[in-house]
């Protein structure tokens, strides 16, 4: 007996761990996929600053989304370059190399971080708005926030196959989706998202975010680090979000869904479509 999603086109999908098991109460077995699971270490220069519980795929982009959105490095125009290490196949290492004269202290890195699937581990302090507020610019209209559930849902590739994932898109003001991209950890998710833009010198300051997770207070401070100006989310955020959101000067929306939503700061950067 075989479940009723369909497999992948490609039986390799990094995303996706093929299982035999039993649905209880049926006769016979049954052949599924479940999300995958597995560790990445993140190195500067050699030194070990985070360990992260992720989803294989893009791990270029989730560790330069990670150091940048966490702080841990200030320009992105230090990095010379991203190598992935691992054996047999697995990448289980990215190592970010700085240029030499944008060399840093490894004091300054702090001490390595273990973030669990789905949870952030910051260091003590680390947590308070010391960043300024993002500028002005970019507005967007009800009706592209809204279809671009759809946009985002529509490129969950592991999510329609297994469930269990979560997923993070940046989009263009007028609705154009520049990448989606999926991750066991919704900060994950969000990270793989402004790494794909940073490396490819795409700007976020006239993009919007929008993920399927509880916009905590990290969703604010990883995208306003970066410019980002509007962030939405199909979840609600906390009340630390909405304060950080209100002070750095960014829109953010909770609950989109393609008929409604809720704008919790700075609405005046959403306009209504005419007709």
């Amino acid at each position: 007996m075989k479940t009723g999603r369909k497999p992948p086109s490609e039986a390799d999908v990094p995303g996706l761990f093929p299982w035999t098991g039993m649905r209880w109460g049926t006769p016979g077995p049954e052949e599924g996929f479940v999300v995958v699971e597995e560790p990445l270490e993140i190195r500067v220069d050699e030194h070990l600053v985070a360990v992260l519980m992720r989803t294989p795929g893009f791990e270029r982009e989730l560790a330069v989304g990670y150091c940048l959105g966490e702080g841990i490095l200030s320009d992105a125009g230090a990095i010379e370059s991203v190598e992935l290490q691992g054996e047999g196949g697995t990448t289980c290492c990215a190592a970010i190399a700085l240029h030499p004269s944008a060399a840093v202290d490894p004091q300054s890195l702090g001490q390595p971080r273990f973030v669990r699937s789905g949870c952030a581990a910051n260091m003590p302090g680390s947590w308070g708005c010391d960043l300024p507020p993002v500028g002005d610019g970019t507005r967007v209209s009800d009706k592209v926030l809204r279809e671009s559930v759809k946009s985002l849902a529509g490129a969950q590739g592991v999510y329609k196959v297994a469930g269990g994932i979560h997923a993070a898109g940046a989009f263009s003001a007028d609705g154009t989706p520049v990448v989606v991209c999926e991750d066991i950890g919704r900060h994950n998710a969000v990270d793989k998202v402004l790494g794909y833009c940073i490396l490819r010198g795409i700007s976020l300051e006239d993009k919007f975010i929008l993920g399927t997770g509880r916009a905590s207070y990290e969703f604010v401070t990883k995208s306003a680090r970066l410019g980002v100006r509007i962030c939405a989310s199909l979840s609600s955020p906390t009340s630390l979000s909405v304060q950080l959101a209100d002070v750095l000067n960014q829109t953010l929306v909770g609950y989109l869904r393609p008929n409604r939503f809720v704008v919790y700061t700075h609405p005046w950067r959403l306009y209504q479509a005419a007709g």
